[in-house]
């Protein structure tokens, strides 16, 4: 009947080649959701994917052209889900704000720590971070690599990047193993910006100029509809993780700019993951690194106990007003699809086999949750281990990693020689 019926129009109606290509690409993206959907049988949350701006669907003609799957084949062939084969513990990993990189970051830390991996660590900052771009950044200021005598920075070679810093390819290069493997990870747009807004007090911001004594006053809409004087504060609170990826021009977002460094980006990285759909990235990961499922389990870090809420309309304006961001998160979505339809047959049991063996650990390891304050003025979830919990228990339900890797790190090097 649909067929029928599209025959009867175009007969009487001329229709254009854009009229065509929207139809394509709105059923492009309806089977990708469809995939989804399908995928969602144990209660992960679904990606929020609205409307796309023309920008962003321009840009999905040029994903077939892209390199997108053959880094994931399978390093472990005919292995079972608890075999691993060579492993790879060299990772630069481009850490974004907000967007679950804590809890990644809590794994490769992890994995390091049971594997004595050294990492780029600023020895200054309790945790290691750089914040800072590499170009910048004395070397000197660096943590020494595990063995290797502080000063003697020709041998200043490391296994792991996973701090925050200011990418510059070339000195992180030049600082990692050969063979390196480049992850990042990237949250929908919208519940990112939303989260950065809420986890740097811009809200309170908004309330304590604007609120007077309106309790209700919703910092959101706030924002959106700052006057012109704002402007410039405006512009610049935008496109976090576009920003946070590489060194880019922050005040250009024309398409044609973006589209670039997306190529860019997706000749860097091996694998980006998405918020969205972390259990998928992680068995993604877990294949593209040899590891075996213990390596990829994982506690949520960094959890707010109240996020921050923007109604339909806002959550539009929002997606707009993050424009590269949203470009960049579509982009990365559809490579996500890729990866997981080359997988093969095997992904979906291997998920569900990573799932249940997840939740097994929880309901072992994981004892009650309360909010504590961290770093200063920030709240977050945080969870204890279960009375008489195995020693994996405890190592699992542990907030501490970064600074474990900081101190082992310090311990170990500096004055042993090479």
């Amino acid at each position: 009947m649909i067929a029928g019926s599209g025959a009867g129009v175009s007969a009487r109606i001329k229709i254009s080649k854009s009229t065509y290509y929207t139809v394509f690409v709105s059923l492009v993206l309806l089977s990708f959701l469809l995939i989804g959907l399908s995928m969602n049988t144990t209660g992960i949350s679904m990606v929020y994917y609205p409307d796309l701006p023309s920008e962003t669907q321009l840009l999905l003609r040029r994903i077939k052209g892209h390199r997108t799957t053959h880094r994931l084949s399978n390093p472990c062939p005919g292995a079972s889900n608890t075999t691993r084969c060579k492993p790879n513990g060299n990772i630069v990993f481009i850490k974004t704000y907000k967007t679950g990189s804590s809890t990644l970051r809590n794994i490769l830390n992890r994995y390091g720590l049971a594997n004595n991996l050294s990492f780029i660590l600023n020895r200054a900052q309790p945790v290691g971070h750089v914040f800072k771009s590499l170009k910048s950044f004395p070397i000197s200021k660096l943590l020494p690599p595990i063995g290797v005598r502080d000063g003697d920075y020709r041998h200043y070679k490391y296994n792991m990047s996973n701090v925050h810093m200011r990418p510059s390819l070339e000195d992180l290069h030049n600082l990692m193993n050969p063979n390196s493997v480049y992850i990042t990870i990237l949250r929908h747009p919208v519940d990112q910006w939303l989260s950065y807004f809420q986890y740097f007090h811009k809200d309170d911001a908004m309330r304590n100029l604007f609120g007077g004594n309106d309790t209700n006053l919703d910092p959101v809409r706030t924002f959106l509809n700052l006057p012109a004087k704002f402007m410039k504060f405006k512009s610049n609170a935008r496109n976090y993780q576009f920003r946070d990826l590489l060194e880019v021009d922050t005040q250009r977002e024309d398409v044609d700019y973006v589209r670039e460094k997306i190529d860019e980006f997706a000749e860097l990285f091996d694998l980006v993951l998405l918020t969205e759909y972390f259990d998928e990235s992680l068995v993604l990961l877990k294949r593209l690194l040899g590891w075996s499922f213990d390596d990829v389990l994982y506690l949520k870090m960094r959890e707010q106990p109240q996020r921050l809420r923007a109604d339909d309309e806002a959550r539009k304006q929002l997606l707009e007003h993050n424009r590269a961001d949203n470009m960049l998160y579509s982009y990365f979505y559809e490579v996500l699809q890729a990866n997981i339809a080359a997988y093969g047959a095997s992904f979906q049991d291997d998920l569900n086999y990573f799932r249940d063996h997840l939740n097994r650990t929880l309901s072992e390891c994981v004892g009650a949750s309360k909010v504590v304050d961290v770093a200063g003025d920030h709240q977050n979830i945080r969870y204890g281990s279960r009375e008489q919990s195995s020693p994996f228990c405890k190592k699992f339900v542990s907030y501490s990693s970064s600074g474990d890797v900081f101190r082992r790190q310090s311990n170990q090097s500096g004055n042993t020689g090479r």
